[in-house]
């Protein structure tokens, strides 16, 4: 097979199916014949060429060197149904039959027949009905001696042989009334089965159903759900029943008809709100959408092993949302909730902050003295001086003498200003003045 066909869109699924070959010359006959929407759906040999399907009928290409594309559009007019060992099926193209066999992708030529209609035994565009009519009496000619019996015995009259019938007799004999023509009528829109009810009130040949979309699903003339997009014989038409197959194409409800016969499905998103994931599912599968992706409705996460113990969870939210035109193969997700569970995430209840305890402030120590302190206006002595435990001082002057006063502690009130001391672990201190005007003792650096 040609590499031009795999690499275009409209031919690559021939191109992987099909097992004709086309040479390069011939690919680009083809290519350059098909429009920009119209797909190849099968190939088929022809004598020494080959014929291409396509929904808008039948492409055939001629001559091996210098390649010719002959366009037969739809509908085919089928002189013979699939027979034979090639399983062929005989196509009339400006009056001359074709066989079109040994398609792998309709190896019955089930969608050439679908794509046309059978002419009638006695259709005057059937090829060579004066040829077969002069070579009859020499292929039967045991019926060509019957008849000229049978005229030489009228000739007799009616005494030669059997009584001739009675007048009251003849009157039995009435004359077949030829099959009046009908008007097809317009089965667009109807419902499948209820089109195919009303078709049976007339003597058509045969009466099939086929996918109107590209999908080219198999179709049952009773299947019910299905509505018919397009009709073959077309609406209006006059024809003999009789002689003639109507076919239904038609597409599930669910669907939108496709804008031309066989033309890319349009598939409506259906509403799958609050269905369980099982019924959902199966819509989805019903609509040809084979990959669907499950999430948890609170969480979000991704549930990897999909439905499995939980078909009666409930659908909350779904994307696409419901009544959009989807493409066939689009991916489809939908966000579940167990059973009984709401599908918004209820909002957690606030916990009780404790209030904060209020710190303590600081409170002033103020201790006293080892071995009785100091005094509030210092000691008094005698004229000459008086001495006292761990230190004197003097009444007159006031200054300590000695090693000071031992065993005070920094922040403690102190009299006088300028007196030193010791604290309890042995630091040295003074009598300083603060800035609100009370002494108290000190660190001396000095």
């Amino acid at each position: 097979m040609s590499e031009l066909l795999a690499k275009d869109r409209r031919t690559a699924e021939v191109a992987a199916g099909e097992s004709i070959s086309l040479s390069d010359e011939q690919a680009k006959v083809l290519l350059g014949e098909l429009g920009s929407k119209e797909d190849v759906r099968a190939l088929y040999h022809n004598g020494l060429g080959c014929a291409a399907l396509t929904g808008s009928g039948l492409i055939l290409l001629h001559n091996l060197l210098k390649p010719k594309a002959v366009r037969v559009p739809a509908p085919l007019r089928i002189l013979r149904r699939t027979h034979g060992v090639f399983n062929s099926v005989a196509v009339l193209v400006h009056g001359q039959p074709h066989k079109l066999w040994g398609s792998k992708l309709d190896p019955k030529g089930e969608s050439l027949m679908a794509m046309g209609e059978i002419l009638p035994p006695d259709s005057p565009l059937r090829p060579g009905r004066g040829v077969r009519l002069a070579t009859w009496p020499t292929r039967h000619p045991f019926l060509v001696s019957a008849a000229a019996l049978g005229i030489l015995v009228a000739a007799l009259g009616p005494d030669f042989g059997e009584k001739s019938p009675s007048a009251g007799e003849k009157k039995e004999v009435v004359a077949q009334k030829p099959e009046s023509a009908l008007a097809v009528p317009d089965f667009k829109g109807t419902s499948l089965a209820i089109a195919a009810e009303s078709a049976g009130l007339y003597p058509w040949q045969a009466v099939t159903a086929a996918d109107a979309s590209s999908a080219h699903r198999p179709v049952v003339i009773t299947t019910t759900g299905w509505q018919v997009c397009f009709q073959s014989p077309s609406h209006n038409e006059t024809v003999r029943p009789m002689a003639r197959t109507l076919t239904l194409y038609a597409v599930p409800e669910q669907e939108k008809c496709p804008t031309r016969l066989h033309g890319p499905r349009r598939v409506i998103m259906p509403d799958l709100v609050g269905d369980r994931a099982d019924d959902a599912s199966s819509t989805l599968e019903d609509l040809g959408f084979d990959s669907t992706t499950y999430f948890h409705a609170h969480t979000g996460k991704h549930m990897d092993d999909g439905l499995q113990g939980r078909t009666d969870w409930r659908v909350c939210r779904q994307q696409p949302d419901p009544g959009t035109e989807v493409a066939s193969g689009a991916r489809i997700s939908l966000w579940l909730i167990g059973p009984g569970d709401p599908c918004t995430k209820p909002s957690p209840k606030p916990k009780p902050q404790p209030k904060p305890k209020p710190k303590p402030r600081p409170q002033p120590s103020y201790g006293t003295t080892s071995g009785g302190g100091s005094t509030g206006g210092g000691s008094t002595g005698t004229s000459g001086g008086g001495s006292r435990s761990g230190g004197s001082s003097t009444g007159s002057g006031g200054s300590t003498s000695g090693g000071g006063q031992a065993g005070i502690q920094f922040g403690q009130f102190c009299s006088p200003v300028g007196a030193v001391a010791t604290t309890i672990d042995g630091r040295p201190a003074k009598c300083f003045r603060g800035r609100d005007g009370r002494a108290r003792w000190g660190y001396n650096s000095g």
